[in-house]
This record gives structure tokens, C-alpha cells and sequence, in this order.
């Protein structure tokens, strides 16, 4: 292994079932296409949108189509939150998939060590800020894409259960069972989160950002951003309502 932390590579597999194991943990993140993998007595089909949890010294067989590519990422170890992971499967928030997407035209435009080693550590870094989630039942996953499409509105939760196909104390049941949380609060989450970025990293004002995460009083989201975070939205930026 390099002296970096995670070492990330692009790579394409075929159709004839491969096994192995290695000394290193990985990590398989689908680009394009789909994966055919078992990792000890699991075994799934994983595309973009997913990822392979692989750990150390663990054996597993895979097979994909030639046209696929993986961002494979190798590991001295594993982060916590994918060491809890039930299954080897888990869900790749939108941002982490989008530097995934990044990393392979950078990978595959020039040799750069200097680069290369620079994300690697940059994707450590972001690996550690993820709450890795098990792959979502396809239902629930409409559901979070929708969540964030527009999170200036808030859909009734008979909208999202007819979204997922399911009655909508169905929809309560495999929501929670799937992501931890009502969806008010991972709706809560998804706004609290995506407004503390705003602030920070853009010249919105208060109220706008108050606006795009579904608050038409500024007032009433400064008072629920401080008591989420501890802080008043002004500490995060300069912006003011």
C-alpha cells in the first residue's frame, strides 16, 4: 500500500466469475453499470448509487460486464460507520458519488502522484463525515430522492407513501426501519444540513436560505437552526435576512 491513507484506482471486471481476498480493506463504488458480487455468504447486485463493503481478509467473487467501471478504493481499515453495516451493501449519498464521478476523470486525464494522493486523503476525509446507511429498499429510495429534489417543499406523507407504492402505515414502518428516522426528521436533517452549507459556502441571505429549505418565516428557521446546531445561522455566515 502507498504511504496515503486510501488509494483510488478505476477499474472494469467481465463476465467470468472471479474470487480473492486481500490484506486490505475495500471499498467498490459502481461508475457505470452494475456488479454481480458475494462477499462472505452475502451477495448482491450493486450499481451507481451503492457501494461493496469489502473488509480485510474477507473472500468474495465478482463478475461484471466489460463496458462497467468501479472506483475501487483500497483501505488500511475500514471507517466505523461502514464497520456496523449489517450487510455488506450500502447506500452513497448524491455528494459522495458526485467526487466518485470527479475522481475517475481525474484518474483516467493524468499521472499526477501529487493528485492522486491529495484525494486520496480528501476521500478519507469525506468517507469519515458519511452515515452509511444499508442499501435502501427501492420504495424508500424514490421516496429520498424526492426529499431532496426540492427541499422548499414538504410532500404529505400520503404523497410519499403513494410514491413508494405502499399504505401509509407501511410507508411509516419501512421508512423508519430503513433509515432510523420519521421522515420529519430526516427531512429536518436534509434542511438543517443543506442550509448550514448555504451559509457558509454562499452570499444567500437568511432569508433566502430560509427559503430553499422550506421556511417562509426567517425568523422561525433561525430559531430551529439554533436549536439544532447550538448556533445562530449568523455563525456561519455573514449573510443577514
Amino acid at each position: 500500500m502507498p504511504d496515503m491513507t486510501a488509494r483510488l484506482s478505476v477499474r472494469s471486471y467481465n463476465l467470468t466469475m472471479c474470487a480473492h481476498a486481500h490484506g486490505h480493506a475495500q471499498l467498490v463504488f459502481p461508475l457505470h453499470g452494475a456488479i454481480e458480487i458475494a462477499v462472505d455468504h452475502s451477495r448482491g447486485r450493486v450499481g451507481p448509487g451503492q457501494c461493496v463493503v469489502i473488509p480485510a481478509g474477507h473472500q468474495h467473487s465478482f463478475r461484471a460486464d466489460e463496458r462497467s467501471r468501479f472506483l475501487v478504493v483500497d483501505l488500511p481499515q475500514l471507517p466505523a460507520s461502514m464497520q456496523r453495516l449489517p450487510l455488506p451493501f450500502a447506500s452513497v449519498a448524491a455528494p459522495l458519488q458526485a467526487f466518485c464521478l470527479f475522481a475517475e476523470k481525474q484518474l483516467q486525464h493524468q499521472l499526477n502522484r501529487t493528485i492522486e494522493q491529495r484525494m486520496g486523503e480528501l476521500f478519507d476525509e469525506l468517507l469519515r463525515e458519511q452515515d452509511f446507511m444499508p442499501r435502501v429498499d427501492p420504495r424508500i429510495a424514490r421516496v429520498l430522492e424526492q426529499l431532496e429534489v426540492d427541499l422548499s417543499e414538504t410532500p404529505s406523507l400520503t404523497t410519499l407513501a403513494s410514491l413508494a407504492c405502499l399504505s401509509l402505515s407501511q410507508y411509516k414502518a419501512l421508512f423508519k426501519k430503513q433509515t432510523g428516522k420519521t421522515t420529519g426528521q430526516y427531512l429536518l436533517a436534509l434542511r438543517m444540513e443543506r442550509a448550514r452549507a448555504l451559509l457558509a459556502n454562499s452570499d444567500c441571505p437568511i432569508s433566502r436560505v430560509a427559503e430553499q429549505v422550506g421556511y417562509q418565516d426567517a425568523s422561525a428557521f433561525s430559531r430551529r437552526f439554533a436549536r439544532y446546531y447550538g448556533q445562530p445561522p449568523s455563525h456561519y455566515g455573514s449573510s443577514s435576512p
